[in-house]
C-alpha cells in the first residue's frame, strides 16, 4: 500500500542494481559486432544450408526449364480447376495447403558451426581440406510437415501439384503433354554423359592427389627451381656514372698513336749575362 516494488532480474540483487558495473557482470557479457569474425563463420555455415537446401534445387529446375526451350519441348502446363467450382470435371482437384519443415539453424545441426569458435585457424590444406569441403554439403532435404499436393476431385486419389497440371495439360491439349513427357534428345543425353564423367575424373585426380604421400628427404623435381634475379643489379651498375679512370685502366694502347720520343735536353755549363756561372748561381 504506497511502497514501491522493485523487480529483479534473476540473478540480480539489489547490491547489483546500485552499481552499473556490477549489473553488467550480473547480465552477462557485451554484444557482438557485425563484423565480429566468429559471426561472420557461423553466418557462412547458415548460408550453406540456405544455398543446399532451397537455392540449389531452384536453380537446378531452371536450369532444366531452359534446356527445355533450347530443345525446343517448352510447355506451358495449364491450371487445374477448382474442384469446389467444378467438381465433375475429370481434371478438377481440391487444392491442399502445405506446411513445410522450417530450416533448422541450430548450431548442434549445422555441420560447419562446429569450426566457428574464437580462436580457430583460418587455413586448411590436404585431407582437412577436402573433409571440410564434403562435409559443407551434408544438408538435409526440403520435408513437407502437412498437406501439400492435390486431391483429384473425380477419384480422390492425391497427387503432386506438378502431376495435377500434368493431367490437366493432357486433357486439354494432348500433344503438348506428349511433348512435355518426351525425353531428351539425344545430344542432350551425350552431353550429360561427358559432364558426368568429367566430374568423376576431377573426384579421382583429387583422390589420387591425396594419397600421394609427400617425399622425405628427397628433392621435389617437380617445383620450378628458384633463380636469383641479377637484371636489377645490372640495370643500376650500367645506369651509374663511371669515372674517367675507369676506362684507361688496363687498356691496351693504340699503337698508331704511338711515336717516338724527343731526345732529352742535356744542361751544358755556361756563363751568364753578368759574368757569372750558371752551375755557381
Amino acid at each position: 500500500f504506497g511502497s514501491s516494488i522493485l523487480v529483479l532480474s534473476p540473478g540480480v540483487t539489489p547490491h547489483h542494481q546500485s552499481s552499473p558495473a556490477s549489473l553488467f557482470e550480473a547480465c552477462g557479457t557485451m554484444g557482438k559486432s557485425i563484423r565480429c569474425k566468429v559471426k561472420k563463420r557461423l553466418r557462412t555455415a547458415k548460408r550453406q544450408r540456405v544455398d543446399a537446401m532451397i537455392i540449389a534445387p531452384r536453380e537446378r529446375a531452371h536450369s532444366e526449364a531452359l534446356k527445355r526451350v533450347a530443345e525446343g519441348r517448352q510447355v506451358t502446363l495449364a491450371r487445374p480447376k477448382n474442384g469446389f467450382l467444378y467438381p465433375k470435371e475429370p481434371d478438377a482437384i481440391f487444392p491442399q495447403h502445405e506446411i513445410m519443415k522450417p530450416i533448422d539453424f541450430r548450431s548442434e545441426n549445422l555441420p560447419m558451426a562446429r569450426f566457428a569458435f574464437r580462436g580457430n585457424r583460418r587455413k586448411y590444406a590436404g585431407v582437412e581440406a577436402q573433409d571440410m569441403k564434403e562435409l559443407s554439403k551434408t544438408h538435409p532435404k526440403m520435408q513437407v510437415l502437412a498437406g501439400g499436393g492435390a486431391v483429384m476431385a473425380t477419384t480422390g486419389q492425391k497427387v503432386s501439384k506438378e502431376e495435377a497440371e500434368l493431367f490437366a495439360t493432357a486433357h486439354r491439349n494432348p500433344a503438348a503433354a506428349a511433348m512435355y513427357a518426351a525425353p531428351a534428345s539425344a545430344s542432350s543425353a551425350v552431353a550429360e554423359a561427358l559432364a558426368a564423367e568429367e566430374a568423376a575424373d576431377e573426384v579421382a585426380d583429387d583422390d589420387k592427389e591425396m594419397e600421394e604421400a609427400d617425399p622425405e628427404n628427397a628433392a621435389d623435381h617437380s617445383r620450378r627451381p628458384l633463380v636469383k634475379d641479377t637484371r636489377r643489379v645490372k640495370r643500376t651498375a650500367e645506369a651509374r656514372p663511371r669515372s674517367a679512370n675507369v676506362g684507361k685502366k688496363n687498356k691496351p694502347a693504340n699503337p698508331a698513336a704511338v711515336s717516338e720520343k724527343p731526345a732529352p735536353v742535356k744542361k751544358t755549363a755556361g756563363k751568364t749575362k753578368a759574368g757569372g756561372d750558371k752551375m755557381q748561381d
